[in-house]
């Protein structure tokens, strides 16, 4: 039976994985990060504390399609299925038709990749796509120096909008310019104007960024650099614990692919060379920075994310190598991948929304029982009438962590025109969403999750909060079981304006 052309299969990767992850994008409860983010589309602006706009964007996406969690993510799973394509046809003009299908088919099976790009409303997903624009881009291209007046257009706005989703696009801006540097003919190509109009277009288009930092004293950049300062010396345990774990997340045998392709060598004479050099130089500059910093910090999961996308073309090509050759471990290896995973997410959303291995794993291993679905939380809080009466009768919902306060947002829907902030020392965005009357004079609730040996109303806060009134406790259950508790408290009207957060 003939092999259904390579355009054909990309096509039915990309509709197969925008299905599966449509179904964990459904089942798996809101993530911290993604309740805070909600707030990114309720106050929408040129940028924000802790991130570029483009999140913001998905956010504001998805509030605006009623503010479910599936409607937040479903930017996510759209612009994932975009990358895809733009990805299989940069691979496909560097490495041929069957490696534009084995980087397809390894990105829609890598929990971390397809998690992290696709599922979640992250950072990371517009800048997925903003990445694999770049790579088609630099496919026609390999100078990766525009030569006329549309490339310049073209490498300006995919440079500006790769600005405008993570800090880490700058690190890929600068390696890239190093490489374009390091080309035959660099400084004659230089001297034309295009490369500058190139230059100019980026700074015009990413200008939302800056312009919204110059106006807030760059607080976005003293926050960042600040996370990279150590207490302690260089801990050399960090790098090779901090690659373990990414192997891990991307799944074991798509991990060695990605990391075998990534550090071999190309044959002299090999007329793929150029396209290899290039992804390297792309690529490796982030995985030797990130694991150095895991010698100095807590280095998260999704920040080689970007690194790995751009390994992606290489990994295929690398692959098809190998299964080319007949080497029957490969394509075991590759065809337990494609049974293995999907069931390993499965089973993972499973427990992660209902806890369906609860009963055989040691008690507070799953640290995701500390997730809110939003049905569960909601259906916890109407269990309790006379917190359900103050939620909706509050002018200002308030939490102790800045992560919080979005669960509350989402179970409660319409039923609240609350404002929500955070009293907390480290209240990133909220800070600049706080209005310039500090919420005074404003009556609400207070929530955290609870703590035994610290209740709210034991806590220290802000004269202008003045004393809490306990309202009580709810529990959220997963499969029938308690998972976690939160303590509410009533306040207000608040004597003053809010302190600026950093102060309380």
């Amino acid at each position: 039976m003939p092999r259904p052309p390579a355009g054909r299969l990309v096509a039915l990767l990309v509709l197969g994985g925008m299905l599966l992850r449509l179904v964990l994008a459904a089942v798996l409860p809101p993530g911290y990060d993604e309740a805070y983010y909600l707030f990114y589309g309720q106050h929408l602006d040129l940028s924000f504390f802790d991130h570029p706009p483009a999140v913001g964007l998905f956010a504001w996406f998805g509030v605006h399609l009623g503010s479910s969690i599936l409607a937040l993510r479903l930017a996510s799973l759209l612009s994932y299925s975009a990358a895809l394509v733009l990805l299989a046809s940069a691979t496909r003009r560097w490495f041929g038709p069957s490696a534009s299908v084995l980087a397809v088919l390894i990105a829609s099976l890598s929990p971390l990749l397809l998690l992290c790009g696709g599922v979640l409303l992250l950072p990371d997903a517009p800048l997925l796509l903003l990445l694999a624009a770049l790579l088609w881009w630099l496919s026609r291209h390999p100078s990766a120096v525009p030569e006329t007046a549309p490339q310049a257009l073209q490498l300006g706005l995919i440079l500006g909008g790769l600005t405008l989703c993570k800090y880490h696009a700058l690190l890929v801006l600068v390696s890239l310019l190093a490489y374009a540097l390091t080309q035959p003919q660099a400084s004659v190509r230089f001297r034309q104007p295009w490369p500058w109009l190139a230059l100019l277009i980026w700074g015009l288009s990413s200008s939302p960024l800056w312009i919204w930092n110059q106006a807030h004293g760059w607080t976005s950049f003293v926050f960042h650099a600040g996370r990279t300062d150590a207490e302690s010396g260089f801990h050399w345990l960090g790098p090779p614990l901090f690659l373990l774990a990414q192997l891990g997340l991307l799944f074991p045998c798509i991990g060695l692919v990605l990391l075998l392709a990534l550090c071999g060598r190309s044959e002299p004479g090999d007329p793929r060379q150029g396209p290899r050099r290039l992804l390297r130089w792309l690529v490796l500059p982030q995985l030797v920075l990130f694991c150095l910093l895991a010698g100095r910090m807590h280095v998260l999961a999704s920040w080689l994310v970007p690194a790995w996308w751009m390994t992606l073309p290489l990994a295929a090509a690398w692959l098809q190598d190998r299964l080319g050759q007949g080497r029957r471990r490969y394509r075991l290896a590759m065809a337990s991948s494609q049974l293995i995973v999907p069931l390993l997410l499965a089973v993972g959303a499973l427990q992660v929304r209902w806890g369906v291995l609860d009963r055989w794993l040691p008690p507070g291993l799953d640290a995701s029982a500390q997730l809110m679905p939003v049905q569960e939380l909601r259906r916890s809080l109407q269990a309790h009438p006379a917190i359900w009466r103050q939620l909706r009768e509050a002018e200002l919902i308030s939490s102790t962590r800045y992560d919080l306060p979005g669960f509350l947002a989402l179970a409660l829907g319409r039923d609240t025109r609350a404002a929500f902030t955070t009293f907390s020392r480290d209240p990133r965005g909220f800070r600049v969403w706080q209005p310039r009357d500090g919420y005074q004079g404003r009556r609400g609730v207070l929530f955290s999750i609870h703590d035994p040996n610290k209740p709210l109303t034991s806590r220290r806060f802000p004269r202008a909060v003045g004393p809490l009134q306990p309202l009580g406790l709810i529990v959220v259950h997963r499969a029938g079981k308690p998972a976690l508790t939160l303590e509410f408290s009533g306040f207000g009207p608040l004597r003053g304006p809010f302190p600026r957060p950093g102060s309380a």
